[in-house]
């Protein structure tokens, strides 16, 4: 296997790990997860915190969200892919909002006068949400180029417009509030909020 590839297959094994125990899991876990002797850990990574590193940033890249951008089909109506974009802007907040929750709650409840471990273990990932954010609205400003003709406002406008909806729609108000649906949205988004001349 390739150097690159055993990396990732070491990576994937760590993150259900690292998600179920937190930091505490040991290189020899990790190891039979992977299905490899624990010495090739360490030729992969120079330590178990790179490893770690490693494997929360992985996890944090938008990649599935814009391959599926990307694979979004070509003969939908504008209606339709504003719909699909903003479904899939709000699966990876989602998403991201489910690992960080994941990542930074504090380990098994420890005795009162043991003080709560920091978030990550006290390890702070290499994370960059700026290079996220950015390669998350290229892959959307790609998915709209095609409907530029039928858009009155620039994709790099149409781009920031459609991420701040998905974001501000991923909340409610109360717990018993139904969320707006993707559908919707792309309804008012497209044709406004008024009815007819308003």
């Amino acid at each position: 296997m390739a150097p690159e590839d055993r990396r990732q297959a070491i990576i994937d094994a760590t993150l259900p790990l690292l998600l179920e125990r937190g930091t505490d899991m040991s290189t020899r876990e990790i190891a039979q997860a992977a299905g490899i002797a624990e010495g090739t850990i360490f030729r992969a990574f120079e330590t178990k915190q790179d490893l770690i590193h490693a494997t929360i940033h992985t996890a944090l890249m938008p990649d599935a969200a814009i391959a599926q951008l990307t694979a979004l089909p070509q003969d939908q109506s504008l209606t339709e892919r504003v719909a699909a974009i903003i479904q899939l802007l709000r699966d990876e907040i989602h998403r991201t909002r489910s690992l960080f929750a994941h990542f930074a709650r504090p380990s098994a409840q420890a005795p009162a006068a043991v003080p709560a471990r920091p978030p990550f273990g006290g390890i702070r990932p290499p994370f960059n949400p700026h290079e996220t954010k950015s390669r998350l609205h290229t892959a959307v400003a790609a998915a709209l180029q095609p409907y530029s003709g039928e858009l009155a406002v620039s994709t790099a406008f149409a781009t920031n417009l459609l991420s701040a909806l998905a974001f501000a729609s991923s909340f409610t108000l109360t717990e018993d509030e139904a969320p707006i649906s993707s559908e919707e949205l792309s309804d008012a988004v497209l044709h406004g909020i008024a009815k007819g001349d308003s």
